[in-house]
């Protein structure tokens, strides 16, 4: 029998001190409390083994049912309503992981597991938007920055005047532009939103799937041009998952490595008349070709551990500071408050790349919300009909989840609802 140091902090209550060790003492390891934080392959149920070599070793962790119910129970509503055939979940209390696993199957005969390689989609967003609030507060760029001084060639289309802080809060005023993502490399990304017209006035509220994004990426490349990276997935790597040891996540796989990479790769459904059909979203160009806001793809635990970082004021678990802890609330505080959305027909507020917590304008319509108990200052993304990464600062909770079925927007809410509900009700802290 292993045995685990895992750290147990104060809880919110004496029902989650009871529930952690009631996991430790229901699985195969022996855990005692320190006040020491241990890594993460080392948590209560994370059974990954690092590997010196790239991408970590496969590991199966038994969900824990007896203590998250309600939790493997939403989980199993969607399996059984054909909404998708497996779900990975990360979930953590002041950065000390309470499950790390996942219920279902990734492929036919595949059990899904912790290490499952998922599509986060637009969960991923604030990634990218971090790297900016990097370069903000670094003083090379400002919110007020217009696009045309950094894409020099935007200068004469009608986006010239769209600023760094449009594009983070959804207000640019192309949110249909269709980029031709991944058929189109990203070059040829770039040129369609140069040429295609604004559909809507800037300033106007409206999310934007992937066009806004594309240029906070190219606008990254641009300042970066010059140093010794340069490329968005370059720049990702060693400016975010490098320092935060999210070693199996990426925007975009060598094809050389999806070979070996098979019996990790989840296959992807979408769902036709009631059936799951698989997507092209799990085979090239889709896993090849990155997008800033829409290609990132890894275990939902990594993403965690990106959330964990921004609980903390921006340092990582080692303690680096990766930017000031006013950067993270200056990027995590409402600053698009109370504007309808053109795109998701409700009203929704935006910080600086992330979603705020909006059910004070209807908590059972609000899209990608966080469920119905999660605290005022709560904030996060979704990823299009598939996964969830968010942060309740106030409760020290971080949550992560996504699934390999893209079941529709409507079948996809009700799912979040469900599992957002179910994780603070498992929890106590409703």
């Amino acid at each position: 029998m292993s045995q685990v140091f895992a750290a147990i902090p104060k809880r919110p209550n004496d029902r989650m001190d009871i529930l952690v060790r009631r996991m430790a003492n229901n699985s195969d390891m022996n855990v005692q409390a320190t006040g020491i934080a241990t890594p993460h392959s080392a948590r209560i149920f994370s059974t990954v083994v690092l590997s010196d070599f790239g991408f970590a070793a496969p590991g199966i962790a038994m969900f824990p049912r007896t203590e998250l119910p309600s939790v493997a129970a939403a989980i199993q509503d969607g399996i059984d309503r054909r909404l998708h055939t497996g779900l990975q979940i990360y979930i953590s209390l002041d950065s000390v992981s309470v499950v790390d696993s996942a219920i279902g199957e990734a492929a036919a005969d595949r059990t899904m597991t912790a290490s499952t390689l998922m599509p986060w989609r637009s969960a991923g967003k604030p990634l990218t938007a971090f790297l900016v609030m990097q370069l903000i507060e670094l003083q090379r760029l400002k919110l007020s920055t217009r696009l045309a001084e950094l894409l020099p060639e935007f200068n004469d289309s009608d986006k010239a005047n769209v600023t760094v802080f449009d594009l983070l809060t959804h207000q640019s005023g192309f949110p249909q532009l269709e980029t031709g993502w991944p058929m189109n490399d990203w070059d040829e990304s770039i040129r369609r939103i140069l040429h295609t017209p604004r559909q809507l006035e800037i300033g106007t509220a409206a999310y934007h799937p992937q066009s806004s994004w594309f240029l906070l990426g190219e606008i990254l490349r641009r300042i970066e041009s010059k140093g010794p990276v340069s490329g968005f997935t370059e720049i990702l790597q060693s400016r975010l998952l490098h320092p935060l040891s999210m070693s199996n996540t990426t925007c975009a796989f060598e094809t050389e490595s999806l070979r070996s990479l098979a019996g990790r790769l989840p296959v992807v459904y979408e769902r036709d008349k009631g059936q799951l059909v698989e997507s092209s979203y799990c085979h090239v160009p889709w896993l090849t070709r990155p997008s800033p806001g829409a290609s990132l793809r890894g275990p939902v635990r990594e993403l965690g551990l990106f959330y964990e970082m921004l609980q903390r004021g921006g340092k990582s678990e080692s303690g680096q500071q990766l930017v000031s802890t006013a950067t993270i609330q200056q990027m995590t505080a409402r600053h698009r408050v109370g504007k309808f959305d053109e795109t998701f027909q409700q009203t929704v507020d935006f910080g600086l790349g992330v979603l705020c917590n909006s059910n004070r304008y209807g908590v059972e319509t609000v899209p990608y919300g966080f469920g119905h108990y999660c605290n005022e200052s709560t904030y996060g993304h979704g990823g299009s009909q598939c996964s969830m990464g968010f942060c309740d600062p106030e409760r020290r909770l971080v949550v992560a989840w996504s699934a390999n079925g893209f079941c529709g927007e409507a079948q996809h809410q009700r799912r979040n609802r469900m599992i957002n509900n179910a994780i603070y009700q498992d929890l106590g802290l409703t």
